[in-house]
């Protein structure tokens, strides 16, 4: 799965590492494997990518700070709740809500922040 490149490379690093995971679990379900292990593993590498762009916000004192950790909040406690459900329960939340969800993140928020990151770092 390919996702839109944001103008601050290390963030477009974070998302590719993320989408590798990603496509594992998602092979997993559609094998109907133990998915446990792989699926700690996804929600460990997304809250490594949002608090490494939390970081980031906070040390260059990025607007939109707040809402966009809200974002972040939400879908962790969204991915966190995935703990114990079924397969096909697990499966459609990330095909019909996770994916979309990060794809329309990328294209708005991420695009927002990597310009404003690149700015910052180009003076």
């Amino acid at each position: 799965m390919k996702l839109k490149r944001v103008a601050f490379e290390p963030m477009n690093q974070v998302h590719d590492k993320e989408m590798i995971i990603l496509e594992k679990l998602l092979n997993e379900l559609n094998e109907n494997k133990d998915i446990t292990n792989t699926l700690e593993e996804f929600i460990d590498d997304v809250k490594e990518h949002f608090s490494f762009e939390e970081d980031l916000m906070q040390k260059y004192q990025f607007f939109a700070y707040l809402p966009h950790k809200m974002e972040h909040d939400r879908i962790l406690n969204e991915l966190n709740n995935l703990r114990g459900k079924t397969n096909k329960e697990i499966k459609q939340y990330l095909n019909e809500q996770f994916i979309p969800w990060l794809n329309q993140h990328i294209d708005t928020m991420d695009t927002v922040t990597a310009g404003f990151f690149n700015m910052v770092n180009a003076k």
